[in-house]
């Protein structure tokens, strides 16, 4: 009993089975050592109750303060803090690794989009986010690769830009180097030409002038001609009329030739006459005989005469035949000289025509002068513009040498996959937006405004 009052309970009673008073004590006994046994039983596990809600809430108040603090790094926008103790309650340590498994997840998201806005800020263009994401932090990765994407294009796009604008200023520029010296030997050429041709206009004109000064002098000699010609017809019909009078001379001479034949008879008949007479006929006789003699002289002097006039006659006819020669030959010279002054008249007219052609011929060699003249000066300029382009293009070139492109055959998939950063700070917008407004200024100082729109999207 001693025992049982001091709260041992594990001692085994005697008796129990006893059919007499100590039997009867012995149970009694028993049964006090049962409730005692049991009132002990439910003391320790109330003292155990305790002591367990005791130290649950002690887990708790650990739990809760480490909750609080990852919750407060979280809002400064460090994701790196972890619940790392274990709470033995399968509930809270689900909640840790869940609360740690997020800030992981958000940590490894805004980490790769900081590295891939820092690369951007550093021109570099060849990072992407890699990471699996899915929901808010997926529409995070697509917006920040397209943002990526999107400008890497358009910076390959200005660099391929860029070099096929070189590479066409250059041939423009060679080929406007080369207009040019074609267009100043061309200018220099048709300077030339165009003083060949005002030298030309004049001797075509002074070429006319004699023409023309040839044509009157024509005029005046078949003038002349034609006179010579109206000479020579009256010296024909001056001939016609001394062989006609000759004609006629000869005919009176063969008439007194004629008398003088019949004197001769009537003084032969006479003097035979006055030989029958005798005597008495004598001085009849020395008269028929003087007039015999006397017709004998003026028939040799007729015959004389006739002969002269003949052969004065032959000479007129010859003389006539001659003239009338010369007169065919002057009215063959006078329409040679007609047709010598048509054709001088024309050559004159052509030669003036020749000259008015030459003079607007010289007016647009002139004109082709001046219009290759400034033709030079517009290839002079078009080079001094090219020229400024491709300065333009190199700085262009400069422009877009700051940004590391991926190779050609690499794609920006095949990088590393990023680690989770720890103890960095929320994304460096701010870099990216500045390295945005740099570039949007870039392509509108050099693609125009048109260009710079597309980039508002972003």
């Amino acid at each position: 009993m001693r025992t049982l009052v001091e709260g041992n309970y594990e001692i085994a009673i005697t008796g129990i089975n006893d059919r007499n008073e100590l039997g009867d004590m012995a149970r009694a006994l028993e049964t006090f050592r049962s409730n005692g046994q049991q009132m002990a039983t439910a003391e320790a596990e109330k003292a155990a109750q305790v002591s367990q809600t005791q130290a649950r809430a002690e887990m708790m108040a650990r739990f809760q303060s480490a909750f609080d603090g990852v919750i407060a790094q979280a809002m400064q926008g460090d994701f790196s803090g972890r619940i790392d103790d274990r709470y033995d309650d399968p509930e809270i340590d689900r909640i840790s690794d869940n609360l740690n498994a997020m800030l992981g997840s958000i940590e490894e998201a805004l980490g790769e989009a900081e590295q891939v806005l820092d690369a951007l800020a550093r021109a570099d263009l060849r990072q992407r986010m890699l990471g699996a994401y899915a929901g808010a932090f997926d529409r995070l990765k697509t917006s920040t690769n397209n943002v990526a994407d999107k400008l890497a294009d358009m910076v390959t796009e200005l660099r391929d830009t860029s070099r096929a604008l070189k590479t066409a200023t250059n041939e423009i520029l060679s080929g406007a180097n080369d207009l040019s010296e074609r267009t100043t030997r061309q200018a220099a050429t048709i300077e030339e030409t165009s003083a060949t041709m005002e030298q030309m206009a004049s001797t075509v004109s002074l070429n006319a002038d004699r023409a023309r000064e040839a044509s009157a002098s024509t005029d005046k000699v078949t003038q002349v001609v034609q006179a010579s010609s109206a000479v020579m017809d009256e010296a024909t019909s001056a001939m016609s009329a001394i062989e006609t009078s000759s004609g006629k001379i000869s005919n009176i001479i063969g008439l007194i030739d004629d008398i003088a034949f019949q004197t001769n008879l009537l003084a032969l008949n006479a003097s035979v006459e006055a030989a029958r007479a005798g005597e008495a006929g004598k001085g009849f006789a020395v008269v028929a005989v003087e007039v015999r003699r006397l017709a004998q002289s003026a028939a040799e002097a007729s015959s004389e005469v006739k002969a002269l006039i003949e052969q004065s006659a032959g000479e007129v006819r010859n003389g006539t035949r001659l003239v009338a020669d010369v007169a065919g030959r002057l009215a063959e010279i006078i329409e040679g000289v007609k047709q010598t002054a048509g054709v001088m008249e024309t050559i004159a007219s052509d030669s003036q025509a020749q000259a008015s052609g030459i003079a607007e011929v010289n007016v647009a060699v002139r004109q082709m002068d001046e219009m290759t003249q400034h033709n030079a000066a517009l290839v002079e300029e078009m080079n001094a513009s090219i020229e400024q382009t491709e300065g333009q293009a190199t700085k262009l070139d400069t422009i877009v040498a700051t940004f590391t492109l991926t190779d050609p055959g690499k794609s920006s998939t095949q990088q590393p996959r990023l680690v989770a950063a720890t103890g960095k700070a929320a994304p460096k917008s701010d870099d990216a937006r500045g390295l945005l407004g740099k570039v949007q200024k870039a392509a509108k100082a050099y693609f125009g405004g048109a260009a710079a729109e597309d980039w508002n999207e972003f």
